[in-house]
């Protein structure tokens, strides 16, 4: 990763720039500032969740972006010019990171962002994005698209490399109902993301016969969950469907052990991938169904390349998930778009990423969908193993479909570019 210079000295990028630029002038040589301006860096501003409520996710996060961004570095870059990454924390704040994004774009000068975690913070990223008519690349699971929460969605400058519930619970709730029951509870935080999910989720399970007994909403951070899991146990219910996030879904699902409750009802999160899972532990997780477009244990020959490279570089015990693997493709997707159009601007990363395929990556092929700019990915449903030691033993495969298309998008203007 090429990495942002410090002023020190009085010499900084700038003036080391200018300087060559006046002796190239001097000795009149046009082909050496073209060269200089060519070797100028492409500059990416990356917004992750470093502090924070999601600060579980952060790492995997930023890690993926890092190593797609090496990689393409070491391979000469795009167009003779190597990727900088400028990093921005979002301190899990939706005001932090229209602040950042603003920096990013007015003050940093970088070419596209990518990054935000949580659906709050992509929505508080879409106005900045517009106004700056820069690209974001957001990564992470998320609700759909609807249009009353445009400019955070259904906007031409954000592209989707997460799935949305038709891919990562649609296609798993004929299993889930078949095998478990048809009477669902919902539990989710209380912000978009779980409040749209569970609606969407909740009309395609009725239409296939089931129902939801309940569904509760809970503050971040909140630390005690008894009402809650009294509730539950009175329910009725077969299914916990659970979208709670951060260290609110490892608060509850520990109470929830602890309550006893765990041999009465299935739990299926639609949250807790490996780096959540780990913060469980065994004893809280086992058993537990979860659905993603990728997981550590799939065996893909892409994941197996993937997770060789990740681990010589950020140790052999370092853990990715779902929303790393996305970080990861959209570093890839967005050179490899660059190169196709041949221009480093927002017309021609929307441009080349409009149905843009990349085959190398880890959970199997993606390909970014031209009329919504939403990703068609792959989708896994995986069991909790009982006594898991790791992320190799921890998931054992139930089913796997490998190129689920999203719904269409509820945008008013198809298609987005």
């Amino acid at each position: 990763m090429s990495e942002k210079p410090n002023s020190a000295n009085g010499v900084n990028r700038r003036s080391v720039l200018l300087g060559s630029l006046g002796a190239a002038s001097a000795l009149g040589a046009p082909a050496v500032i073209r060269s200089a301006y060519a070797a100028a860096p492409i500059k990416v501003g990356v917004i992750s969740p470093l502090t924070g409520a999601w600060t579980v996710y952060g790492k995997a996060h930023s890690e993926g972006f890092k190593l797609a961004v090496d990689e393409i570095n070491a391979a000469g870059g795009v167009l003779g010019r190597k990727f900088e990454i400028i990093m921005a924390d979002s301190k899990t704040e939706p005001r932090i990171v229209a602040e950042q994004a603003n920096r990013l774009i007015r003050e940093e000068g970088v070419d596209f962002l990518a990054g935000t975690f949580s659906s709050a913070e992509r929505n508080a990223a879409g106005p900045v994005v517009t106004a700056g008519n820069k690209v974001l690349l957001y990564p992470t699971f998320y609700e759909g698209q609807q249009q009353k929460y445009f400019p955070g969605v259904c906007n031409p400058n954000i592209f989707m490399f997460g799935p949305v519930p038709s891919q990562q619970v649609w296609p798993h709730l004929p299993y889930m109902m078949k095998n478990h029951g048809k009477k669902f509870f919902m539990v989710g935080s209380d912000y978009v993301w779980p409040r749209v999910t569970n609606a969407v989720t909740k009309k395609r399970l009725v239409e296939l016969g089931g129902e939801v007994v309940e569904e509760i909403y809970i503050p971040f951070n909140t630390p005690q969950y008894d009402s809650v899991l009294s509730k539950i146990r009175n329910s009725g219910a077969n299914v916990i469907f659970l979208s709670l996030t951060g260290s609110d879904t490892i608060n509850f699902r520990k109470q929830f052990v602890s309550a006893g409750m765990k041999k009465d009802f299935t739990l299926w999160t639609v949250d807790d991938e490996e780096v959540v899972t780990s913060a469980l532990g065994p004893e809280a997780s086992a058993g537990t169904y979860v659905s993603f477009d990728y997981f550590m244990s799939i065996k893909q020959a892409n994941n197996d390349a993937f997770l060789k490279k990740f681990r010589a570089k950020f140790g052999q015990n370092a853990l990715m998930d779902t929303v790393g693997v996305a970080m990861y493709n959209a570093g890839h997707m967005a050179a490899m778009a660059i190169a196709k159009t041949g221009k480093v601007s927002t017309d021609g990363l929307r441009q080349g990423l409009a149905g843009l395929t990349f085959d190398k990556a880890p959970q199997g092929s993606v390909t970014m969908r031209a009329i919504d700019n939403q990703a068609i990915l792959p989708s896994y449903l995986m069991r909790v193993r009982d006594h898991w030691t790791g992320t190799g033993d921890m998931f054992e495969q139930v089913q796997y479909f490998p190129d689920v298309t999203p719904a269409t998008a509820s945008c008013a203007h198809l298609p987005l570019n």
